[in-house]
C-alpha cells in the first residue's frame, strides 16, 4: 500500500492490492533496474505468488503499462500550474517548480518512475517517446516563463534564458535523484527551497534578502543533503583495486624488460653487414697498393 498516493490523490483508480503490486515493481526497478523487473522478483517483493500477479496485470508488459499509467497520472498533476491563468513569469515558474517537487514527495514509492521515466521505459519505444514529448513540453514551458520574467523586468535583462531554464530543470532533477539515492533521508521540499532561494537571488532584479542565520542554516542543510566527501571504499573493493594496480605494474615492467622484435633484428643485421663488407674493403686496399704512382713511370 502507498499511503502518500491514497492521501494526495483521493481519486486514485487502483485497489490496494493492485497498488501493492505496482509498488513492488517500482521498488525492484529502483533498486536493481528495469531488466530485474521479472514476475518472480516482483512477486517476491510483494509477498505474493507469480500467478497472483495475473489477477491484476497481463504479465510484465501489463505491469509496465500500469506503471506508465501511474507516471502519466502523477506527472499530469505535477505540471498543472504551468497552465494556470492569471500568473506568469517568475511567479508561475516558482509555483510550478514547487508543485513538481510536491508531487514527487507525495508519491515516494513511485518517485523513481516519475523522475527517471526515460530509463524505466527504455524497453518500450512508444512509452519512451511519450516521456520524451512530456520532457520537451516542460522545457518549453520553463523557457517561456523565464522569457516572461525577463520581459516583465523580474529577471535580469542580461540573463541567458536557456541557461536559466536548464538550471531550474537540473535543480529539480538533481535534488530528486539525491533524495531517492539517500533512501529518502531528507526533506526534499526543504532542500529544493534552499536551491530555489539561491537561484532566485542570482537571477532576480530585486532578490529577497536573506539573514545571516538563514544563510548558515541553509549551508548546514546543504552539507547534509549534498556531502562533498567521497564515499569510503570497502575493504573488498580496496583489495581488488590493489590487485588490479599490482597486475598493471607487472605488465608494464615486463614490457620494458622484453626487447622488441625490430630491435633484435636490427642488432643481428648490423654485424652481418660489417662482416660482408670486410673482404670487399681488403680487396680494395690491395688494389690501391699495387697501382703504380706517376713517379714510377
Amino acid at each position: 500500500m502507498t499511503p502518500e498516493i491514497f492521501t494526495s490523490d483521493p481519486s486514485w483508480p487502483y485497489t490496494k492490492a493492485k497498488t501493492a503490486v505496482l509498488t513492488a515493481a517500482s521498488a525492484v526497478i529502483r533498486e536493481e533496474g528495469p531488466r530485474a523487473a521479472t514476475l518472480k522478483n516482483i512477486a517476491t517483493r510483494a509477498g505474493i505468488t507469480e500467478p497472483a500477479i495475473f489477477r491484476h496485470f497481463d504479465g510484465v508488459d501489463g505491469l509496465f503499462g500500469g506503471l506508465f499509467s501511474v507516471y502519466e497520472r502523477i506527472y499530469g498533476r505535477s505540471v498543472e500550474s504551468f497552465s494556470e491563468s492569471g500568473i506568469q513569469g517568475l511567479v508561475k515558474l516558482r509555483k510550478a517548480s514547487f508543485s513538481i517537487v510536491d508531487a514527487i514527495a507525495a508519491s515516494r514509492d513511485f518517485a523513481y518512475v516519475l523522475v527517471c521515466a526515460r530509463h524505466v521505459f527504455r524497453g518500450y519505444p512508444e512509452l519512451k517517446a511519450s516521456v520524451a514529448a512530456n520532457d520537451a513540453r516542460d522545457q518549453a514551458q520553463v523557457l517561456a516563463c523565464v522569457n516572461e520574467g525577463i520581459k516583465s523586468g523580474e529577471l535580469r535583462s542580461d540573463l541567458d534564458p536557456v541557461s536559466a531554464a536548464v538550471a531550474i530543470i537540473g535543480g529539480v532533477y538533481v535534488t530528486a535523484v539525491m533524495w531517492i539515492e539517500s533512501g529518502f533521508g531528507f526533506d526534499i521540499r526543504e532542500a529544493f527551497a534552499d536551491r530555489w532561494d539561491d537561484f532566485e537571488r542570482m537571477v532576480s532584479v530585486k532578490p529577497a534578502a536573506k539573514s545571516r542565520e538563514g544563510k548558515a542554516a541553509s549551508r548546514e542543510r546543504s552539507a547534509a543533503y549534498f556531502p562533498l566527501k567521497p564515499a569510503p571504499i570497502s575493504r573488498s573493493k580496496a583489495g581488488s583495486v590493489k590487485k588490479v594496480a599490482a597486475a598493471k605494474g607487472k605488465a608494464d615492467a615486463s614490457k620494458k624488460a622484453k626487447p622488441s622484435k625490430n630491435s633484435g633484428k636490427s642488432a643481428e643485421k648490423a654485424p652481418l653487414k660489417s662482416a660482408k663488407a670486410a673482404p670487399k674493403r681488403a680487396v680494395a686496399a690491395k688494389a690501391v697498393a699495387k697501382k703504380p704512382t706517376s713517379r714510377g713511370k
